[in-house]
């Protein structure tokens, strides 16, 4: 992310009330720098050793820069990790794909729980249904992201799965240029969050979302269907 979309979203997050973030980033000048590099040229080979290695109740914006390559692991951010920035080094080309299913609290290809995270350029794929012309698994609950945490920004990633895609759990979110696909309640929860996404309905024979969200959508593509809520 340019140094000007990181400062727009932070100016973002401070508008949401994150005024310790803002003070902090101005205060630090350059924040911290670990690579993920699935060839092993980086520091670490998994997104979530890398997360792993940051202090607990962090309180600084803490950058991991994630190399291309297809990532097959399920990725955490715990409650107790705040600031923390995911950058994926090139647009589209890191992916992370897991296929837990059958259980909503554990199975989310990524979770955050932490407040004050920031994500850009990342793809999350639960494989389990997806893409469901490929495979012949059962129709069930196999979420590809959960997002509990206050005061959280997307850019420039995507969510794809099937059945309950995107579990928008509670707190504040921004997802800005971001593609959403699924088909059954596929963006779903309690958060008050604002989307400025691509939806993607892989069934025209079910409805298009369930949206329990307080949310401001703005769609830059509108597929197959029409939005129901």
């Amino acid at each position: 992310m340019s140094s000007f979309f990181f400062n727009f979203f932070i100016f973002f997050l401070g508008i949401i009330e994150l005024g310790n973030a803002k003070f902090h980033f101005k205060e630090q000048k350059k924040y911290p720098t670990v690579y993920v590099d699935p060839s092993g040229h980086g520091k670490f080979a998994t997104i979530q050793s890398a997360i792993d290695s940051i202090p607990q109740n962090n309180q600084y914006w803490i950058c991991i820069i994630i190399k291309p390559g297809q990532y097959r692991e399920q990725v955490k951010i715990p409650r107790e990790k705040p600031y923390i920035y995911l950058k994926g080094d090139k647009n589209g080309e890191v992916i992370v794909t897991w296929d837990a299913h059958g259980s909503i609290d554990t199975d989310a290809t990524f979770t955050t729980e932490a407040n004050n995270t920031i994500v850009e350029s990342i793809t999350f794929i639960n494989s389990y249904n997806y893409p469901p012309k490929r495979n012949k698994h059962p129709r069930v609950v196999a979420v590809a992201a959960m997002i509990s945490g206050d005061k959280c920004v997307f850019f420039k990633c995507k969510f794809l799965g099937f059945q309950d895609t995107l579990w928008d759990v509670q707190g504040r979110h921004y997802f800005k240029i971001c593609t959403i696909e699924g088909a059954v309640d596929f963006i779903f929860g309690n958060g008050k969050s604002i989307y400025e996404v691509k939806l993607s309905n892989l069934s025209i024979t079910v409805s298009f979302v369930q949206i329990n969200l307080t949310v401001i959508i703005q769609l830059i593509t509108f597929e197959k269907n029409q939005l129901k809520t």
